[in-house]
């Protein structure tokens, strides 16, 4: 009876391992039969429950071995159980001593024993304009003015700096192929003589610099060589060239304000003279100063005909009252009284206009066209003075947008090498280094998992 109990409950046993192993083996509700009396057969690495993971014991067998066998019968491993575990081998080690030891040590030793000394001139300038007057109610608007001139004319300086226009003239005076190519500068920051321009600008863009402080508008320069007289040489022909620049800036803005007003004023000045010179033709050719003056006197005269007429016909009509009309008095007066009158037609012959057929011009078209010449020469002269006052005015303008270059610290020789800065270098090796070896070990647990 106990051997009864005994089967039975060694089935209730089998029979709970045999459901709880096709619970967990089953996940697509596939039954895998299990047999005991096998087990002897398996290898002992099949039958091994796994890790622990999280603190959880997972006593689930797998339901595809971890090596699969060819259709030859030969066996190999997944892509993921090739890669190596950089925290459970000597890789991750091996690893970091090649990607981030070793490049330190190499750069330490360089900045230690290799690199050459770098001697750096500092120098502050600022780009001004001269101080013009205002008052209360605009003198905001003049600051914003000003100060956003000036800062777009530092900007010009700033680029001009780093150009190869600002290289190659500088070249030209002191040789700077030669300056950055001395013996004792090592390898590394020596320059190549024989090289291209573009590299040599790209080259002189580490070896000066430029900071610019918006809020004050000073720009700091420093310059960088392997000897302090060098470094000062190369700073003060920057700061000469720039001044160059500066002066040209200004020279061009000026001319550029005043070309217009200097034009204008040389076409009211033409068209000035042209007027006069008209006026002295149409003199030259009527044999007359002033038509206008010529035409008062010929106007008295007519009047004064008109005059003696209005008499002689007041003496006829006495005569006529106590003489007869044969009288030889009254013949006289009566011709007189005509050839008066005569005279004083032909006079205002010579007033009234041109009648066809006639020579020479009437006084009264000589002097409508002198009217035109008058009046064509006052507004020549009018606009000669508004140009005048125009031009004026730009010049003040241009006075007032005037540039230069202040440089209140002047560069000197240094006395002690601040260049090329191991340290910092180092630091910046270890930790680009680090970075790249971690986002490696990153990338390859990941791809380590994912295929496991």
């Amino acid at each position: 009876m106990s051997e009864a109990r005994s089967s039975k409950s060694n089935g209730r046993s089998k029979g709970r391992r045999s459901r709880s192993l096709v619970a967990l083996d089953g996940e697509d509700d596939r039954v895998i039969p299990l047999d005991l009396d096998m087990r002897s057969e398996r290898s002992r690495g099949d039958l091994e429950p796994r890790a622990e993971r999280h603190g959880d014991l997972d006593l689930r067998t797998d339901a595809e071995p971890a090596e699969r066998a060819d259709a030859d019968g030969e066996r190999r491993r997944p892509f993921g159980a090739a890669l190596p575990r950089l925290a459970d081998s000597a890789f991750g080690a091996t690893s970091f001593v090649l990607a981030v030891v070793v490049p330190t040590v190499l750069t330490a030793l360089f900045y230690m024993f290799l690199a050459t000394s770098q001697y750096s001139t500092v120098s502050q300038f600022a780009v001004r304009g001269p101080a013009g007057a205002a008052g209360p109610a605009d003198m905001l608007g003049l600051f914003a003015t000003t100060a956003s001139s000036e800062t777009a004319d530092t900007y010009i300086i700033l680029s001009y700096i780093h150009s190869r226009d600002m290289i190659e003239e500088v070249d030209k005076k002191i040789n700077l192929r030669e300056i950055y190519d001395r013996p004792e500068a090592d390898f590394y920051y020596r320059f190549d003589p024989t090289k291209p321009i573009e590299d040599f600008v790209g080259y002189m863009k580490t070896m000066v610099t430029t900071e610019f402080d918006t809020f004050s508008g000073v720009v700091t320069l420093t310059v960088r060589a392997f000897r302090p007289e060098d470094a000062q040489l190369v700073a003060e022909n920057v700061l000469a060239s720039s001044e160059r620049l500066v002066n040209e800036l200004t020279r061009r803005a000026r001319d550029d304000t005043l070309r217009e007003a200097r034009d204008e004023v040389a076409k009211s000045e033409q068209r000035l003279r042209l007027s006069r010179a008209m006026i002295g033709s149409f003199r030259g050719s009527q044999s007359e100063i002033d038509p206008a003056a010529a035409a008062a006197a010929q106007q008295g005269v007519i009047t004064q005909l008109e005059g003696q007429a209005t008499a002689l016909e007041a003496q006829l009509n006495a005569l006529q009252q106590t003489m007869s009309s044969t009288a030889p008095p009254v013949l006289q007066l009566q011709s007189q009284l005509a050839a008066v009158r005569k005279q004083t037609d032909v006079e205002r012959q010579k007033v009234a206009l041109e009648r066809a057929g006639a020579t020479g011009s009437a006084l009264t078209e000589r002097l409508t066209k002198y009217e035109e010449l008058l009046t064509e020469r006052e507004f020549a002269e009018r606009a000669y003075v508004s140009s005048l006052a125009s031009l004026e005015g730009a010049r003040v303008e241009a006075d007032r947008k005037q540039r230069y270059l202040a440089v209140f610290v002047s560069p000197r020789p240094a006395e002690e090498a601040l260049y090329p800065q191991g340290l910092r270098w180092i630091a910046v090796v270890f930790g680009v280094c680090l970075i790249v070896w971690g986002i490696f070990s990153i990338v390859i647990a990941g791809v380590r998992d994912h295929f496991v």
